[in-house]
């Protein structure tokens, strides 16, 4: 199908269907195949986008979207650097205004509108915000691929979104094709070669189409997750609860004001990427995106463009303080303010080494996707250390109910260990099209289960003792142990595996599997891991494989994860570990 057919609207899956009543039963922008017009006397004005603000939807709800956002922005602040980006691109409020709106334009124009999915498989940069804005604009949804993934795990992915078109970077292209399950409309963005049957995002530029009634409750935006058992899980994300997630943290952090600078190193397609993103254009900031965390580049921005807040996982930070004292000459980074992290605490010899050279806050988050929010934080004023509390995940943010339960889910008293339930305003309402999983994943009376283990101390810190179902966090990314054994179980020469994560200098942690072959096979680790490479993304494959005879197991026959990390966890981890239970 051309890419700029108009048809895509033609035939619809009954989930597609089901999207677009989600998002409040809009009549769809294309009947029997036909792109509606649009009025050519359309025109990029303040008029324009001052009249959305502060109006009401036609179903009584207030008006409440990240597109209302960037309108007041625009407004309030038109020649403000908005977005800056490693590629050469710079847009001011009113130049990502303009930008977006010609950008939903051309996705309208595709047939893309109210309650589509559309797949964006895409590295940091300008453009990807332009596109995910754009796609909101039109009250689609985004749905943001780790690029990542490897075709065969996409395949099943878009299986579940069903995405009416996709967004792509062109190094991903061939990846979304072996995937196949988009029906058309696939689009170039960030620059290169444009093939055959694609799109590039700059073509995309029409008057955009009248703005559907875009309330707090629509979904902006989708992440995933693989999922404990490797099934895929869609997590959607609400305007307002976003919103309101992001105006909370901008309050607790206090000094992000209007021109405060931001550094992008965090992937978009995580939720922690995207959300300093949008709060960046929530208090009116400039954010500097980079393409990919590389440690002299950042110190050079940091320098260079006198950044002053930036989001990072202790690994990184690791790695900038090791570049910093690399130099000879010292480079100037006094402008930095606060550094947030997350996916892990950090250690007492990490934050000396870190306030030595970097001289500026930190602030731990702890929360997840379906969360939509910060859990809990460690505050600067407790990142001493000699501070009791520094391997704590902080104190319970605002808004949350927590409660500590024991395994018939009662709960348990202060300081004693138990799974971590939660229940608040910007929790996620379900699992994309998939009751089994909401159901799983919450209690009759609303608690999200977490499946973190963790002891709440009587002054409320939490302490993150284990993660959810094993799960290994290596260089910021969540692995499950499940999915990894899946694709090892199905090589021939592999009777059995199991998956933990081991110390790493770098990444924090790494894949390690342990394999029981079967009698006489003969394949080493380095097929074994490369039989991996072809089914999963690279974080998730093994780094290091172990051939053994049996594996530990307990009465019923349940292979002992703990007893194989205590076997494999190094001097390095140990010494990790004993730092931060101090």
């Amino acid at each position: 199908m051309p890419v700029n057919s108009g048809k895509l609207c033609g035939a619809r899956s009954a989930g597609q269907e089901a999207g677009r009543q989600r998002c409040g039963g809009l009549p769809p922008l294309c009947r029997d195949g036909q792109v509606g017009l649009i009025s050519s006397a359309w025109v990029c004005s303040t008029e324009t986008f001052s009249a959305n603000i502060g109006r009401t939807g036609q179903r009584g709800a207030p008006v409440q979207s990240w597109i209302h956002v960037i309108d007041w922005r625009a407004t309030v602040r038109p020649d403000a650097l908005a977005l800056i980006d490693d590629r050469g691109a710079r847009h001011t409020y009113r130049e990502l205004w303009e930008t977006l709106e010609l950008r939903a334009g051309g996705w309208s124009g595709l047939g893309v509108g109210a309650g589509d999915v559309v797949a964006v498989m895409a590295k940091n940069s300008a453009d990807f915000l332009v596109h995910a804005l754009a796609l909101m604009r039109v009250g689609a949804i985004p749905a943001f691929i780790n690029w990542r993934m490897s075709p065969v795990e996409l395949s099943g992915l878009f299986e579940l979104l069903e995405p009416v078109a996709v967004a792509a970077d062109a190094e991903f292209v061939a990846s979304v094709e072996q995937a196949g399950g988009v029906p058309g409309g696939r689009v170039v963005i960030g620059g290169g070669d444009v093939p055959d049957g694609w799109t590039g995002g700059a073509a995309l530029s029409a008057p955009p189409p009248p703005r559907p009634d875009l309330t707090g409750e629509e979904v902006m935006a989708l992440l995933h997750t693989s999922g404990t058992t490797g099934r895929p899980k869609g997590i959607p994300l609400r305007h307002g609860a976003l919103v309101q997630a992001l105006s909370a943290f901008a309050l607790e952090i206090g000094d992000q004001v209007a021109g405060s600078r931001h550094l992008q190193i965090m992937p978009l397609f995580h939720l922690a990427g995207f959300g300093q993103a949008l709060q960046t254009f929530l208090t009116a900031g400039t954010l500097y995106v980079h393409t990919a965390f590389e440690p002299a580049a950042v110190v050079d921005a940091i320098e260079r463009d006198r950044i002053e807040f930036f989001t990072a996982g202790p690994s990184l930070i690791d790695m900038l303080v090791a570049e910093v004292r690399r130099r000879e000459t010292a480079p100037g980074l006094g402008s930095i303010r606060e550094i947030a992290y997350g996916s892990a605490p950090i250690t007492p010899s990490s934050l000396a080494a870190a306030l030595e050279v970097l001289g500026c806050r930190f602030r731990q988050i702890y929360g997840n996707s379906e969360c939509q929010s910060m859990v809990s934080l460690l505050a600067p004023e407790d990142h001493r250390p000699d501070h009791p509390h520094l391997g704590s995940a902080g104190r319970i943010a605002y808004g949350w109910e927590v409660r500590v339960v024991d395994p018939a889910g009662a709960d348990v008293p202060a300081g004693s260990p138990g799974e971590l339930l939660i229940r608040g305003g910007t929790l996620l309402r379900g699992y994309w099209r998939d009751a089994e999983a909401t159901r799983e994943a919450f209690t009759p009376d609303g608690y999200y289960r977490t499946g973190d283990v963790v002891r709440l101390t009587p002054d409320r810190y939490l302490y993150i003792l284990d993660r959810a179902k094993d799960m290994i966090i290596s260089g910021g990314e969540n692995v499950y142990p499940a999915e990894v054994e899946a694709a090892l179980g199905g090589h021939p020469g592999v009777r059995e595996a199991a998956v933990i994560g081991v110390p790493h200098p770098r990444w924090g942690e790494a894949v390690h599997a342990l394999i029981v072959p079967e009698p006489g096979a003969a394949d080493g680790p380095d097929d074994i891991i490369a039989w991996c490479r072809e089914r999963l993304a690279s974080f998730k494959c093994p780094k290091t494989v172990e051939f053994t005879g049996d594996l530990p197991r307990t009465t019923t026959g349940k292979v002992l994860k703990r007893e194989l990390r205590r076997k494999h966890v190094d001097a390095a981890g140990q010494e990790r570990n004993e730092e931060l239970a101090r």
